[in-house]
């Protein structure tokens, strides 16, 4: 699936994301198997990198990602997000550990809950 096209999920528990200057802390993010979208802005340019730890219960998935653009509020909602918001669109370049694995899984409780994908 194409990134633009992708529909994310809020992952409710928040993130800390540690980039090349300092630390953002973020009280919710949304997510979606290849990306993370950040409400607001990040100080990075297209293509920079940046580690964002996700929290999920009692979970913390780690992934390194870099950031792909800034969404204004129409492209974010074509996407998902509830609120008329902008924000960074990141993409997943790795996880550690099992990451992939919980996103996952939140991803497709999510979409069960919902009724399935739009």
């Amino acid at each position: 699936m194409a990134a633009g096209k992708e529909k994310w999920t809020r992952l409710g528990d928040g993130a800390k994301l540690e980039l090349p200057r300092g630390v953002k802390r973020a009280d919710e993010v949304y997510v979606s198997p290849a990306g993370i979208f950040v409400p607001g802005e990040i100080p990075l340019e297209p293509g920079q990198t940046l580690i964002a730890r996700l929290k999920r219960g009692d979970k913390t998935i780690v992934a390194h990602a870099e950031m792909r653009r800034l969404l204004e509020p129409h492209q974010a909602a074509e996407r998902g997000i509830p609120e008329e918001v902008a924000g960074c669109e990141l993409r997943i370049v790795r996880m550690e550990g099992d990451g992939s694995q919980v996103l996952a899984d939140h991803i497709k409780k999510m979409l069960l809950e919902s009724g399935g994908p739009a």
